[in-house]
């Protein structure tokens, strides 16, 4: 809850400001006819009606009452009637109801009274906010109190009192008196709570308990301790079975989402955003390649996590069946947050200020410089010679002789400096966020103003980020309520990092050791437009050329929003009517001021310059109608249930331009170019109309199935097969409530337990424009040409079927104190939308259906307490997950028995899959021979080993395989008063990955593995292996040549770590404090993210792999930034 505003001044202003904003004070009528119910019977009933939330002791729900029979009356009237006599009061604040024993009619003894005194204080959560509604008991007795809208609260009790502080979704606490006349609390919360409520499906909230699938939800305060200024990141390792691999190509960049590991053949893995119901594109625009490009990460960045009140996570077709065909991988879905009741108006701000550095990179040797070989006598000395001609690292110890350089000038032969390293800059962030919000009991709004401004490590490299986010919504009268939302964001990149072999980065990697950096700073002279310590060609150019010569920007403007009604026809049935779309424009532009390698004396001189424009425009409406009911039956059997429809449409057009030969090269206009390289336009429509519907029977609320179902009719398959049905099935039953409602008690250790079964079947469609063959044009270098597709389409495709089975069990013990939630899931996706080999012309292959794809896991959430005391907790909460993804059939019918993924084939090294083994296999381009015994072959003649590269070889022979076989991660907590300090380590445990990285610079002599280069034998070295007759091969080679010969198997890493992910140290200033200040809430902290991985097998590169969201990029590190770690501070304050 927002903390309230303490100065008059300040209210003043924002009601000014604010005054235009209309609210209407209605209360919401009941209509009850119970008989002799007790009261959490009419609790129930009153919700139903309604979407009131009851706090209040457990042991309250079994008062009886008198008979209930009220017709169109307010709140206040049913609960004055209802607890008449009963010595219970009320308050209501803000939709939530909180009840408690009324004391003031208990008798005390008159030296009870004497001996009493006056107890005041304040109770706040973790982040300073104060908690409305706690209740505070004297233990032993019924006396007691509830804190106010600020936190306040008052109570009498004898000196030698203990106080009992409870509240909903927090740990309760005892404090003893002691003689004390001032106590304040901070509270924290109970992350596992018996009634915990949940967002699932269509944004319908949900009692977890009655759930029959898994979901796991985060709040706020969870999701991002560490003011991560991407979401996607601040959510990586905190969900079971959410894998979340954001790539080391600079300031948001792309991030690979799975939830319960990959299942599609055609590399659709990315789960579905939902934001407050509503689809949210994360489409990404990432063009980086070997050889160049820039990654420029998913739409999901333009998301604020300030203005997010939890993240729930529903993993695969069971918890999604309502949201469609899109929905078949997951969902991740967020609720942002919304105005409450304020004394005055709520104001916030949120502030991060964070520094990042290089950490780590790339293993290099440090021995050796410049130079090459000489293994011919005639050629010379023979061993390792310098030369300052030499593009490799080669020559001999680094020793300190004065020696002449490329440049030359004649300096020591020693090894200057870390160039992955001495290249970056120090990173700056800032993140600011301000928000207003407010309610009543009908009516609330909520304003905020975000600002994000990144400077990356890699020079010039700047991303920022502004949101504005507005909501409001009212109840007109007790059959009309509405509200809204419009989102507006501007996210803009300067110079992202060139990617690949023409970047930056893999221009550091191979530059020798007695390189002085500085020296390359100079980078042009008066007869060279380019210059560097080797070359320039194209494969080798001066890396401060390189970050001058390619500049590159992308902005994208977003608004996002809906509009909702929602009609009451009864007290428990009612309709809604949503209106939501997402659009957004980004526009990117690369400007190349010319290689510079061909001599050229001046800028002039460069006809190779070019600019690459583009605009993308992107438009989602989705037109939802549903009709909701939930009723109490009888006292023991409830009803709800949903039908409704969807009408989705979407646009996505691209424009785009490339002309070179610029007649200014400070000019990057269109109308200034001597030559037009390209033009183009594209882009797509597609629709989707769907019916859907559930029902929820719940009796006694220990027993609840679900069911659902849903029909798609989409614009992207034939006619024939675009309808597809698919229906689920959940069922949940909460053993313990049944073992109370047979008057039978628990075990004193088991406090909660739950079984739960769930099956269900999610459709998928394909890409607009998979049905038919067409025939384009395409102007290139002014020429218009025609264009024809080189893949075979398909009129008979019918939509991919994913039947997924899951069963469950949720337990709590010691009071909640310690939990586990295990489930186990099967799924099978089948029909899979894939290209299979064609005959010509159809070089590209040709759509089918096929493919049968089985996912397989278990996931254990385990959380618990260790220590409880009055100023000390410890708690300790681990996710795990185990996932196999097998292939279990790809295309029999058209003799498909492997096949490799999308990825770029320069690369030495391919992804896949073959029948009957697990999906993401790594396949390399090259393999050595070997004998029945597995030794190498040799090359008798030459001492170098014997290699093929035949396909079936390869396939048959796979390198390793991108699957983990456990995820994993351990967040330890531990908070002292108000000091928490909190850690997430996010671990992985399997598979494998490419290091290619090392391979080119253990090519050119610099990874740290060429350090062991024969020097005692004159550079010379053996290569382990046999000759083809089976004797033990005793050739020597040069050392450049044995480790010019190393192939992809050589390389591989297993990617497994253990990484200090998050770590946080943060104060919450007691309000006693801030009495004196505007303040009501302030909380400084220390953060830090990625500090160090305590375990890993990369030789000094991150095991994270990938340069966008590819399966076959997730196999490869190649010229990614190197390992960065950063630090900070997050302060919070509240008026």
């Amino acid at each position: 809850m927002q903390s309230l505003c303490s100065g008059k001044y300040l209210r003043t202003l924002v009601f000014l400001g604010l005054s235009a904003a209309p609210f209407q004070w209605v209360s919401a009528q009941f209509n009850l006819s119970l008989t002799n119910p007790n009261l959490g019977s009419v609790i129930k009933e009153i919700q139903a009606q309604s979407d009131y939330q009851f706090f209040y002791d457990d042991k309250l729900a079994s008062v009886q009452l008198e008979s209930l029979n009220v017709t169109d009356s307010s709140l206040q009237e049913v609960l004055s009637k209802a607890l008449s006599g009963k010595n219970i009061s009320y308050k209501i604040d803000d939709k939530v109801v909180y009840l408690s024993m009324d004391n003031s009619t208990v008798k005390k003894s008159p030296a009870q009274s004497a001996a009493k005194k006056t107890i005041t204080g304040r109770i706040v959560d973790a982040t300073g906010e104060p908690l409305i509604g706690v209740t505070i008991m004297e233990k032993g007795t019924t006396n007691g109190s509830i804190t106010d809208y600020d936190g306040n609260y008052t109570v009498s009790v004898p000196g030698n009192a203990v106080l009992q502080f409870s509240y909903i979704g927090y740990k309760s606490v005892e404090m003893k008196v002691e003689g004390k006349e001032v106590i304040d609390l901070t509270m924290h919360e109970d992350t596992e709570v018996l009634d915990e409520v949940v967002v699932t499906a269509l944004g319908i909230k949900r009692e977890k308990k009655m759930l029959g699938y898994a979901v796991q939800e985060l709040k706020s305060d969870e999701l991002n301790k560490t003011g991560d200024p991407s979401v996607t990141s601040a959510l990586q390792g905190k969900v079971a079975g959410l894998s979340m691999n954001t790539s080391s190509t600079g300031l948001g960049g792309s991030t690979k989402i799975t939830i319960r590991g990959n299942s599609s053949l055609s590399d659709n893995n990315q789960p579905l955003w939902i934001v407050d119901g509503v689809p949210f594109s994360d489409n990404s625009t990432s063009d980086a390649s070997f050889y160049g490009g820039v990654d420029r990460g998913g739409a999901s960045l333009d998301i604020n996590p300030d203005d997010i009140e939890s993240i729930s996570v529903l993993k695969g077709p069971n918890a999604a069946a309502l949201y469609g065909s899109r929905a078949g991988n997951g969902v991740i879905l967020v609720t942002t947050k919304k105005g409450s009741k304020k004394e005055g108006f709520g104001v916030r701000y949120n502030g991060n200020f964070t520094w990042t550095n290089v950490a780590e990179t790339l293993d290099m040797q440090r021995r050796y410089g410049q130079g090459h070989i000489n293994t011919n006598p005639e050629d010379g000395p023979v061993g390792a010679i310098y030369s300052n001609e030499d593009g490799s690292s080669w020559g001999p110890v680094l020793n300190g002789d004065l020696k002449e350089a490329w440049n030359g000038e004649t300096y020591p032969y020693l090894a200057y400096g870390d160039k992955l390293k001495d290249y970056f800059e120090t990173g700056f962030s800032q993140t600011h966020n301000v928000s207003i919000q407010n309610g009543t009991e009908t009516s609330h709004y909520r304003a905020s103003f975000g600002q994000s401004s990144n400077k990356g490590v890699f020079p010039n490299e700047e991303l920022s980020r502004t949101n504005i986010d507005l909501n409001a919504g009212t109840e007109l009268n007790k059959y009309l309520s509405m509200d809204g939302k419009l989102s507006l964001s501007r996210t803009k990149a300067t110079d992202r990092p060139e990617y690949g072999n023409y970047g930056a980065i893999n221009q550091l990697m191979g530059i020798p050791n007695n390189i002085r950096l500085d020296d390359l700073k100079q980078y042009s002279d008066e007869d060279h437009v380019h210059v560097n310590w080797h070359g320039p060609s194209a494969g080798v150019r001066n890396p401060y050329y390189v970050l001058h010569q390619r500049h590159n920007s992308d902005e994208r403007w977003r608004a996002f929003g809906y509009y909702n009604a929602k009609i009451n026809f009864t007290d428990w049935l009612h309709f809604s009517a949503k209106y939501a779309f997402d659009y957004y424009r980004t526009r990117i532009e690369s400007t190349n001021a010319g290689d510079g390698i061909n001599n050229e004396t001046s800028v002039s001189a460069i006809t190779n310059d070019e600019m690459n424009r583009s605009e993308e425009n992107f438009f989602e409406s989705n037109a939802e109608f549903m009709l909701i009911g939930d009723k109490q039956i009888t006292d023991n059997f409830r009803l709800g249930f949903n039908v409704g429809s969807n009408f989705m449409y979407q646009r996505y057009e691209t424009l785009g331009a490339a002309v070179g030969n610029m007649v200014d090269r400070s000019s990057w206009m269109l109308n200034a170019a001597n030559q037009i390289n390209s033009v183009n336009e594209d882009g797509y429509k597609r629709a989707m109309n769907s019916v859907f519907g559930s029902a929820q029977l719940a009796w006694k609320e220990y027993l609840s199935l679900d069911l659902t179902a849903r029909n798609d009719w989409s614009s992207t398959l034939p006619k024939q097969n675009n309808s597809f049905f698919y229906p689920s099935a959940n069922l949940s039953f909460v053993i313990s409530d049944f073992v109370r409602s047979l008057d039978k008690t628990l075990p004193d250790w088991m406090t909660f337990a739950k079984l739960r079964l769930s099956a269900a079947q999610v459709g998928k469609d394909t890409d607009p424009y998979q049905l038919y063959n067409t025939y384009s044009f395409k102007y290139d270098k002014g020429v218009l040409t025609p264009s024809k597709d080189n893949v075979k389409m398909n009129d008979q495709l019918k939509p991919e079927i994913a039947t997924s089975y899951e069963v469950g069990l949720d337990m709590k013990f010691l009071d909640n104190r310690l939990g586990f939630d295990f489930t186990y899931y099967y799924s099978k996706t089948k029909n899979q939308i894939m290209k299979v080999p064609a005959a010509a012309p159809w070089s590209g292959g040709q759509w089918v259906n096929a493919g049968l794809i089985s996912n397989q896991g278990v996931e254990l959430m385990l959380y618990s307490t260790i220590v409880d005391t009055k100023d000390f907790t410890f708690d300790l909460n681990v996710n795990m997950a185990h996932n196999v993804s097998m292939v279990k059939e790809l295309a029999p019918n058209q003799g498909v028995s492997y096949m490799f993924f999308n990825g770029d084939g320069n690369f030495p090294i391919k992804v896949g899959a073959r029948e009957g083994e697990k999906l993401g296999e790594i396949y390399a381009g090259t393999l050595y021979k070997r004998d029945e015994n597995g030794n190498i072959l040799i090359n008798k003649g030459n001492g170098l080993p014997l290699t093929t590269t035949e396909e079936s070889d390869r396939v048959a022979n796979p390198i390793g395989n991108i699957q983990p076989k456990l995820t994993m991660s351990v967040s330890p907590t531990f908070t002292y008063k108000g000091v928490t300090l909190s850690a997430m380590f996010d671990m992985k445990f399997g598979g494998d990955i490419f290091s290619y990285s090392e391979m080119v610079a253990t090519g050119s002599g610099l990874a740290a593995r060429t350090a062991n280069r024969g020097e005692e034998d004159g550079y010379m070295m053996v290569f382990p292996g046999v000759y083809e007759d089976g004797t033990p091969n005793t050739t020597k080679i040069s050392a450049s040549q044995y480790y010019g010969s190393l192939l992809p198997e050589d390389f591989l890493y297993d990617a497994s770590f253990i990484k200090l992910k998050e770590l946080s140290l943060g104060y919450s200033f007691p309000s006693k404090l801030l009495k004196k200040t505007p303040l009501t809430a302030l909380n400084v902290s220390f953060v830090a993210r990625n500090l160090c991985y305590l375990l890993k097998h990369t030789p000094g590169t991150s095991p994270e792999g990938g340069y966008d969201t590819t399966m076959f990029s997730q196999a490869i590190d190649y010229a990614a930034l190197p390992y960065t770690r950063t630090f900070g501070l997050s302060v919070s304050l509240g008026f």
